[in-house]
């Protein structure tokens, strides 16, 4: 600094403080506005830092570098997009007389009621063109459909770890859970004698109990494809960061080698709520951003949900079935909604398939957000890139509200944000940077261009 301004500089606090009154003057005062712009300019970028000091971190996934593992309509396994992907779509307990309906709302397959044979349901399932991930299968149904082409794949057991630690807590028998793993592993040997093309599995539960984390991963590490549930989205649930862990436990824990299939809440019951059409967007996304590679929603509206006392979604669910498990008129106004909120979050799935199947992109960048939230690590991120394009697929798993900052290693042309109807909305960017406002339990889905 030049040494007149050095000592204009020391002069101005006592100046200021009216310790050196003959120096007050018009003349002080416009060189103090001067000094105080010149320091202005100076502390800018050291503002700009701090403002941006005040974004929390965002949580950038990493999944899938090499390829994203994922079937064809038959379950056989794929690790690059091409023309016979297949991202299931999936609506669990189907009923005959419904599969029209069904694939009307863009499924692509479906999980059907356990005591409905393959035989009684194929002649529908073939009309509409859907594929079958059949529960319980029995050999003779194995060994006349196993080159059928509208069957994905074959589903053993049901929430394993989960109904066998209730049923050990309840009889006290220890060894219920070795003896529930080595039948399916003797069930699914006997399959695979049969059908060795096909997928088998087991379906999951996303709750782990107490001291069972073990027996979770090998469960989840025992099928072909990973395959489980997670229901937690209650009225006051004030996060899903549950839902995004388990799904990257299950990808981890299988080396990014096995698709992940996420059976996801599509249901109000005791305390589980129906969600949103937003809500429900949300969970599929951050699902997807953490590793899911096909999506099951729990479950079509009908007689053999309300016995349980589920609501599921339909196109028309009714107060009750003949007697069966009464809705309120908020659920079925909720349960039709969200059939509508399925039906158009399955034809942004349909459309994004080939983006959500490529391989995850190496391009640095942060992701950063500010909002009213408490939740570490809200805003979750996967960047994909496909040929000279690049998609951002940006979930927020807190109940709040953020506006997020996304900076990369270059400079951007251009930024669309996909909206779930199709529609396109150009965001402009700041150099390397772009933000955009995420609602509670929102997703983002956006197109860059780099210069």
């Amino acid at each position: 600094m030049h040494s007149r301004r050095l000592i204009l500089y020391l002069l101005l606090p006592l100046v200021a403080s009216g310790a050196l009154p003959g120096l007050a003057s018009p003349g002080m005062a416009t060189l103090d506005l001067h000094l105080t712009s010149v320091r202005a300019k100076r502390d800018l970028p050291m503002l700009r830092r701090n403002a941006d000091a005040a974004y929390r971190i965002g949580a950038m996934q990493t999944v899938y570098r090499a390829g994203v593992p994922h079937t064809d309509r038959h379950g056989n396994i794929r690790d690059r997009y091409g023309a016979d992907s297949f991202f299931p779509r999936c609506l669990y307990h189907a009923i005959e007389g419904s599969l029209r309906v069904i694939k009307d709302a863009a499924f692509n397959c479906v999980h059907t009621y356990e005591q409905i044979s393959i035989h009684d349901i194929m002649s529908e399932l073939r009309s509409a063109d859907l594929q079958l991930l059949k529960h319980w299968p029995t050999d003779t149904e194995v060994r006349i459909f196993a080159r059928d082409p509208h069957i994905l794949g074959w589903y053993l057991d049901e929430e394993p770890t989960h109904r066998a630690f209730l049923e050990m807590a309840r009889t006290g028998a220890t060894g219920l859970m070795q003896e529930r793993y080595d039948a399916y592993l003797s069930r699914r040997a006997a399959i695979k004698a049969i059908d060795p093309h096909h997928p088998v599995l087991p379906l999951e539960s996303g709750w782990i109990p107490p001291g069972h984390q073990e027996w979770w991963e090998r469960w989840n590490t025992s099928g072909d494809v990973v395959a489980y549930d997670h229901y937690l989205l209650e009225r006051e649930t004030p996060d899903i960061g549950a839902l995004a862990e388990s799904v990257s436990l299950a990808v981890r824990i299988n080396r990014e080698r096995k698709p992940v299939w996420l059976t996801v809440q599509a249901y109000a019951g005791n305390r589980i709520v129906l969600p949103t059409p937003e809500e429900l967007r949300g969970m599929v996304f951050t699902s997807i951003v953490h590793g899911a590679t096909g999506i099951i929603l729990f479950a079509y509206d009908s007689w053999i949900t309300r016995v349980w006392d589920v609501v599921g979604i339909s196109p028309d669910p009714l107060p009750d079935y003949d007697g069966r498990g009464s809705a309120t008129p908020e659920q079925v106004r909720r349960s039709r909604a969200l059939w509508h909120g399925a039906a158009a979050l399955n034809a942004e799935l349909e459309r994004l398939a080939p983006r959500i199947l490529a391989p995850t992109a190496g391009l640095p960048y942060t992701v950063h957000y500010t909002g009213p939230g408490k939740t570490p690590r809200a805003i979750r991120t996967l960047l994909k890139s496909h040929g000279a394009g690049y998609t951002l697929f940006v979930s927020n798993i807190e109940r709040a509200a953020h506006v997020a900052r996304f900076q990369f290693s270059r400079r951007i042309a251009s930024v669309e944000r996909l909206g779930g109807d199709g529609s396109r909305t150009p965001i402009t960017p700041d150099g390397s940077v772009f933000r955009d406002s995420i609602g509670p339990f929102g997703a983002g889905v956006y197109e860059i261009v780099f210069r």
